[in-house]
C-alpha cells in the first residue's frame, strides 16, 4: 500500500513534510545589538515543537534541526550527542566547539577559524580539521585559518576538492609550489578566492610547467572575485596573482605600504579587462599610488562600478582620478583620515559628476565645520539623481599625544585635542556627533528630553523623514542626542532627490517615510 493510500493528510507525506521543515529553519539572521552586523542565531523552538507531533515528524525534522553546526551554540551539548548527529551536518562552523572526531561526509560549507584552548572548549586540532576537508570532497565553500604557528598547507586534501566554489585560506606556509598545486587543482570550479598571509610563495611560484619544460602563467579562468593580503617579504610571488584571473570583476586587497602598486596597476591593465569593483583596505597609500591605480583600472576596462578605499584626503589629483570612472561608478565608500580640513568642493564634484551613483558613503576624521560642509554641498545641484543612500560620518581627528615641559623642565604628555585647534577655533566648531544644541541637553529632565524628541520627530515627519532602526544600542543613544537643527540641515541636503531612502549622519540612520 502506498503512502498516499495510507493517509489523506498531506502533512503525513514525507516529501511535503520535508518541504515544511525547511521553511521552519532553526537558524535566523538577526542584527547584533553590539556590532549591528547580521549574525545567525539558533532559534529551534518551532522545529522542536514539530518533532513532538509524531514519530514521522520527528524522523523528518531531525536532519533539519542538525543541518547546521556552530560550536558557539552547541558547546554545552554532550560530545556523544554531537558525534551521533554529525552525519546530518551540512554547514559546519567549528570555532570554540567540540574537539571531534566527526562523521561528516555531506558538508557543503566548512568554516574553521583559528583554534586555541578556551573556557568554552578546546576547538578542533589541525589533524581533525584536515580529516574534515578530506572526507568532504563536495564542499562548495571552505574558510580555513591555519594555526598560530604556521604549518605547510595540506595539499592532498585541498587538491581533491571537486566542487569548491568559494575558497579562503589564511595563515599557512605555501612554499615549494604547494599553493600553485592547490590552485591548479581547483581552477576548474573556484569563482571566489581569498588568500591572507600565505607565506613562502616565492617569485615565479605561480608559474606552472606546460609539459614541454616551458613555464606558463597559472590560469584561474572562473575567478571573478579575488581577495588577498600580502606580506611582500614573505610572499612576493602573490604580486602576480591578478595575472592568473583574466575574468576578474572584484578585487579586494590589503597591501603593505611598500607594496609595488605600479606592478599591480600594470597587471590589471594587461590582464583584467572586466574589473568593476576595487577595494583597498587598512592602508592609506600615497595619492600617487591611488591615482595610478585608478587610471590603470580605467585603461584596463570600461570603468569601475564600485570603489572603496582609505585615503588621506580628497586632493584634486585623486578626485580627478575618481571622476575618470564617473560614467560607470554606482557605489563609492571613502574612509578619510587627515588632520587637515576636508576639501568639500571635491566632495561636491563627485556628487555632481557621478550621475550613476546610487550609494555614497564618506566616513573618517577631518577638520572642518558642519556648517561649511552643508553650505558647500547645497551650493550646486547634484548630478546623482539615482542616489538612494547618503552616508556622512565625519569626526574631529584626535591629535597625537605630545610631550610638553613643566616648570621644572620635565616633560609630561598632553593630548593635542584638548586645547584649541590649529586654526585657533575651539573643538565645538569641528564636525561632531553632537552640536552645541546637544551639549546643552546634559542637564535636561526626562520630561524635557521627551518633549525635545517629540519635537524632533514632528519636524522630521513634516519633511517626510523619520529616525530609522539603529544597528546598536550605542547608535540609538547617539540618535537621541543629535540636535534637531543639524539633523534638519543634513536631511535637507537630499531635498529634490526623491530616490534617496536613507541618510546616515554620523552613524545614525534616518529613513524616508513611505
Amino acid at each position: 500500500m502506498s503512502t498516499l493510500e495510507r493517509t489523506s493528510n498531506p502533512l503525513e507525506l514525507p516529501e511535503i513534510l520535508t518541504r515544511v521543515a525547511y521553511y521552519l529553519s532553526p537558524w535566523e539572521k538577526l542584527p547584533s545589538r553590539f556590532s549591528g552586523q547580521l549574525e545567525t542565531e539558533f532559534k529551534p523552538k518551532s522545529v522542536l515543537a514539530c518533532m513532538q507531533v509524531s514519530k514521522l515528524w520527528h524522523q523528518i525534522m531531525l536532519p533539519v534541526l542538525w543541518q547546521s553546526y556552530s560550536g558557539h551554540y552547541f558547546v554545552k551539548a554532550p560530545l556523544k550527542l554531537i558525534h551521533k548527529r554529525s552525519p546530518f551536518f551540512r554547514y559546519f562552523r567549528s570555532f570554540q566547539g567540540h574537539e571531534g572526531p566527526y562523521q561528516c561526509t555531506s558538508l557543503v560549507d566548512l568554516n574553521m577559524s583559528q583554534h586555541s584552548k578556551t573556557s568554552h572548549g578546546n576547538g578542533i586540532d589541525i589533524e581533525t580539521q584536515n580529516d574534515l576537508v578530506a572526507a568532504n570532497r563536495d564542499l562548495r565553500k571552505l574558510y580555513w585559518h591555519g594555526p598560530s604557528k604556521l604549518v605547510p598547507m595540506y595539499v592532498e586534501s585541498l587538491a581533491r576538492l571537486r566542487r569548491i566554489d568559494d575558497l579562503m585560506l589564511l595563515c599557512w606556509q605555501g612554499h615549494n609550489g604547494q599553493l600553485s598545486e592547490i590552485l591548479r587543482a581547483v581552477a576548474g570550479t573556484v569563482t571566489r578566492l581569498g588568500l591572507y598571509s600565505i607565506h613562502g610563495v616565492a617569485e615565479g611560484a605561480l608559474m606552472v610547467d606546460s609539459g614541454n619544460g616551458i613555464k606558463e602563467q597559472l590560469v584561474l579562468p572562473h575567478v571573478i572575485k579575488l581577495a588577498y593580503r600580502i606580506n611582500h617579504k614573505e610572499s612576493s610571488g602573490l604580486e602576480e596573482l591578478v595575472r592568473c584571473c583574466p575574468n576578474l570583476k572584484k578585487l579586494y586587497i590589503i597591501p603593505e605600504v611598500t607594496y609595488d602598486m605600479t606592478r599591480l596597476t600594470k597587471n590589471i591593465q594587461e590582464c583584467c579587462p572586466n574589473l568593476e569593483a576595487l577595494t583597498v583596505k587598512y592602508v592609506e597609500l600615497d595619492d600617487e599610488d591611488f591615482v595610478a591605480l585608478l587610471y590603470g583600472c580605467r585603461r584596463g576596462g570600461p570603468g569601475l562600478v564600485r570603489l572603496r578605499m582609505n585615503v588621506h584626503g580628497l586632493s584634486d589629483a585623486l578626485t580627478n582620478a575618481i571622476l575618470g570612472h564617473s560614467a560607470t561608478l554606482q557605489s563609492i565608500k571613502l574612509d578619510v583620515r587627515t588632520y587637515s580640513t576636508l576639501d568639500v568642493k571635491n566632495l561636491l564634484r563627485i556628487l555632481m559628476e557621478c550621475r550613476q551613483l546610487w550609494r555614497f558613503d564618506l566616513q573618517g576624521c577631518s577638520r572642518g565645520t558642519t556648517a561649511d560642509l552643508q553650505s558647500v554641498l547645497k551650493s550646486q545641484t547634484w548630478g546623482c539623481k539615482c542616489l538612494e543612500f547618503l552616508g556622512l560620518s565625519i569626526s574631529p581627528p584626535l591629535l597625537p599625544v605630545l610631550p610638553v615641559g613643566d616648570n621644572d623642565g620635565n616633560t609630561t604628555e598632553m593630548d593635542g585635542n584638548t586645547g584649541d585647534n590649529d586654526n585657533g577655533e575651539g573643538d565645538d566648531d569641528d564636525y561632531s556627533i553632537l552640536s552645541m544644541e546637544s551639549v546643552e541637553q546634559t542637564a535636561e529632565t526626562e520630561e524635557e528630553k521627551e518633549a525635545r524628541l517629540e519635537s524632533k520627530a514632528k519636524m522630521l515627519a513634516s519633511m517626510g523623514w523619520q529616525v530609522g532602526k539603529q544597528i546598536s544600542n550605542h547608535h540609538e543613544g547617539v540618535a537621541k542626542k543629535q540636535g534637531q537643527e543639524d539633523v534638519a540641515a543634513v536631511v535637507g541636503l537630499v531635498e529634490g532627490l526623491e530616490r534617496v531612502k536613507v541618510v546616515q549622519w554620523n552613524c545614525v540612520r534616518y529613513e524616508r517615510m513611505t
